[in-house]
Protein backbone atom coordinates (compact mmCIF):
# COMPACT_ATOMS: atom_id res chain seq x y z
CA UNK A 1 0.00 0.00 0.00
CA UNK A 2 1.09 3.52 -0.72
CA UNK A 3 2.03 5.74 2.21
CA UNK A 4 -0.75 8.23 1.37
CA UNK A 5 -3.34 5.46 1.15
CA UNK A 6 -2.28 4.21 4.57
CA UNK A 7 -2.44 7.72 6.01
CA UNK A 8 -5.94 8.36 4.61
CA UNK A 9 -7.13 5.08 6.12
CA UNK A 10 -5.35 5.59 9.45
CA UNK A 11 -7.79 6.51 12.22
CA UNK A 12 -7.09 7.55 15.75
CA UNK A 13 -8.81 5.77 18.58
CA UNK A 14 -11.63 7.61 20.33
CA UNK A 15 -9.50 7.56 23.51
CA UNK A 16 -6.65 9.34 21.76
CA UNK A 17 -9.01 11.91 20.29
CA UNK A 18 -10.47 12.56 23.73
CA UNK A 19 -6.97 13.00 25.14
CA UNK A 20 -6.21 15.68 22.53
CA UNK A 21 -9.65 17.22 23.07
CA UNK A 22 -9.00 17.51 26.82
CA UNK A 23 -5.63 19.20 26.23
CA UNK A 24 -7.16 21.62 23.72
CA UNK A 25 -10.17 22.42 25.91
CA UNK A 26 -7.92 23.01 28.92
CA UNK A 27 -5.80 25.44 26.88
CA UNK A 28 -8.98 27.12 25.62
CA UNK A 29 -10.32 27.56 29.17
CA UNK A 30 -6.99 29.07 30.26
CA UNK A 31 -7.01 31.34 27.18
CA UNK A 32 -3.72 29.73 26.10
CA UNK A 33 -4.63 28.29 22.72
CA UNK A 34 -1.70 28.50 20.33
CA UNK A 35 -1.60 27.77 16.63
CA UNK A 36 0.47 24.70 17.46
CA UNK A 37 -1.96 23.11 19.91
CA UNK A 38 -4.92 24.10 17.72
CA UNK A 39 -3.25 22.46 14.71
CA UNK A 40 -2.43 19.33 16.72
CA UNK A 41 -6.06 19.00 17.72
CA UNK A 42 -7.29 19.74 14.17
CA UNK A 43 -4.91 17.15 12.72
CA UNK A 44 -6.14 14.66 15.29
CA UNK A 45 -9.78 15.37 14.41
CA UNK A 46 -9.32 14.97 10.65
CA UNK A 47 -7.96 11.48 11.42
CA UNK A 48 -11.08 10.50 13.36
CA UNK A 49 -13.48 7.84 12.13
CA UNK A 50 -16.40 10.09 13.10
CA UNK A 51 -17.41 12.52 10.36
CA UNK A 52 -18.48 15.25 12.82
CA UNK A 53 -14.95 15.18 14.26
CA UNK A 54 -13.42 15.45 10.78
CA UNK A 55 -15.68 18.42 10.02
CA UNK A 56 -14.71 20.07 13.32
CA UNK A 57 -11.05 19.55 12.39
CA UNK A 58 -11.66 21.21 9.01
CA UNK A 59 -13.28 24.15 10.77
CA UNK A 60 -10.23 24.58 13.02
CA UNK A 61 -7.94 24.38 9.99
CA UNK A 62 -9.93 27.14 8.28
CA UNK A 63 -9.60 29.29 11.41
CA UNK A 64 -5.85 28.69 11.42
CA UNK A 65 -5.65 29.46 7.71
CA UNK A 66 -7.56 32.72 8.18
CA UNK A 67 -5.33 33.72 11.08
CA UNK A 68 -1.91 33.41 9.44
CA UNK A 69 -0.02 35.58 6.99
CA UNK A 70 2.68 33.05 6.07
CA UNK A 71 2.19 31.48 2.63
CA UNK A 72 4.26 28.47 3.70
CA UNK A 73 2.04 27.81 6.70
CA UNK A 74 -1.09 28.48 4.62
CA UNK A 75 0.10 25.82 2.18
CA UNK A 76 0.31 23.31 5.03
CA UNK A 77 -3.22 24.19 6.17
CA UNK A 78 -4.49 23.85 2.58
CA UNK A 79 -2.89 20.40 2.36
CA UNK A 80 -4.67 19.24 5.51
CA UNK A 81 -7.93 20.80 4.32
CA UNK A 82 -7.53 18.63 1.21
CA UNK A 83 -6.68 15.64 3.42
CA UNK A 84 -9.76 16.10 5.62
CA UNK A 85 -12.06 16.53 2.64
CA UNK A 86 -10.61 13.38 1.11
CA UNK A 87 -11.28 11.54 4.38
CA UNK A 88 -14.92 12.63 4.12
CA UNK A 89 -15.13 11.44 0.52
CA UNK A 90 -15.51 15.04 -0.65
CA UNK A 91 -13.07 14.46 -3.46
CA UNK A 92 -13.90 17.52 -5.57
CA UNK A 93 -13.11 19.84 -2.67
CA UNK A 94 -9.92 17.92 -1.93
CA UNK A 95 -8.81 18.24 -5.56
CA UNK A 96 -9.46 21.99 -5.56
CA UNK A 97 -7.12 22.46 -2.61
CA UNK A 98 -4.48 20.15 -4.08
CA UNK A 99 -4.65 21.84 -7.48
CA UNK A 100 -4.05 25.21 -5.81
CA UNK A 101 -0.89 23.87 -4.19
CA UNK A 102 0.32 22.13 -7.35
CA UNK A 103 -0.30 25.19 -9.48
CA UNK A 104 2.26 27.09 -7.44
CA UNK A 105 4.47 24.14 -6.56
CA UNK A 106 4.26 21.56 -9.37
CA UNK A 107 7.01 19.53 -7.69
CA UNK A 108 5.23 19.20 -4.33
CA UNK A 109 5.44 15.40 -3.89
CA UNK A 110 3.16 15.30 -0.86
CA UNK A 111 0.34 17.07 -2.74
CA UNK A 112 0.96 14.93 -5.86
CA UNK A 113 0.72 11.71 -3.86
CA UNK A 114 -2.48 12.79 -2.14
CA UNK A 115 -3.97 13.90 -5.47
CA UNK A 116 -3.07 10.53 -7.01
CA UNK A 117 -4.73 8.72 -4.11
CA UNK A 118 -7.85 10.91 -4.28
CA UNK A 119 -8.08 10.26 -8.03
CA UNK A 120 -7.58 6.53 -7.45
CA UNK A 121 -10.40 6.50 -4.90
CA UNK A 122 -12.65 8.43 -7.25
CA UNK A 123 -11.99 5.82 -9.93
CA UNK A 124 -12.45 2.96 -7.48
CA UNK A 125 -15.74 4.36 -6.22
CA UNK A 126 -16.97 5.00 -9.76
CA UNK A 127 -17.26 8.65 -8.95
CA UNK A 128 -20.22 9.95 -10.95
CA UNK A 129 -19.27 13.60 -10.70
CA UNK A 130 -15.84 13.07 -12.22
CA UNK A 131 -16.79 14.53 -15.61
CA UNK A 132 -18.34 17.49 -13.90
CA UNK A 133 -15.30 17.81 -11.64
CA UNK A 134 -12.96 17.75 -14.63
CA UNK A 135 -14.86 20.55 -16.31
CA UNK A 136 -15.09 22.53 -13.09
CA UNK A 137 -11.42 21.81 -12.43
CA UNK A 138 -10.47 23.30 -15.77
CA UNK A 139 -12.47 26.41 -14.98
CA UNK A 140 -11.03 26.50 -11.48
CA UNK A 141 -7.46 26.19 -12.69
CA UNK A 142 -8.02 29.09 -15.04
CA UNK A 143 -9.49 31.13 -12.21
CA UNK A 144 -6.84 30.04 -9.74
CA UNK A 145 -4.14 30.82 -12.28
CA UNK A 146 -5.41 34.38 -12.54
CA UNK A 147 -5.56 34.70 -8.78
CA UNK A 148 -2.07 33.30 -8.36
CA UNK A 149 -0.64 35.94 -10.65
CA UNK A 150 -2.65 38.58 -8.83
CA UNK A 151 -1.89 37.63 -5.26
CA UNK A 152 -0.12 34.34 -4.76
CA UNK A 153 -1.23 31.34 -2.76
CA UNK A 154 -3.12 33.42 -0.25
CA UNK A 155 -5.55 34.85 -2.79
CA UNK A 156 -6.02 31.50 -4.53
CA UNK A 157 -6.74 29.67 -1.33
CA UNK A 158 -9.14 32.36 -0.12
CA UNK A 159 -11.13 31.92 -3.31
CA UNK A 160 -11.20 28.16 -2.79
CA UNK A 161 -12.21 28.44 0.84
CA UNK A 162 -15.17 30.63 -0.07
CA UNK A 163 -16.57 28.08 -2.56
Amino acid sequence: MEETELLLDDVLSPAEIERYRAVYEKAKEANQVTDENKFSFAYCLVRSKAKPDVRAGLSLLRELYDGTKSDEIKRDYIYYLAFGNARLGEFEAALKFLDAILHLEPGNHQAKKLKDEVTRRMDRDGYVGMGIAAGAGALLIGGVGGLLFAGGLTAAAIALLKK
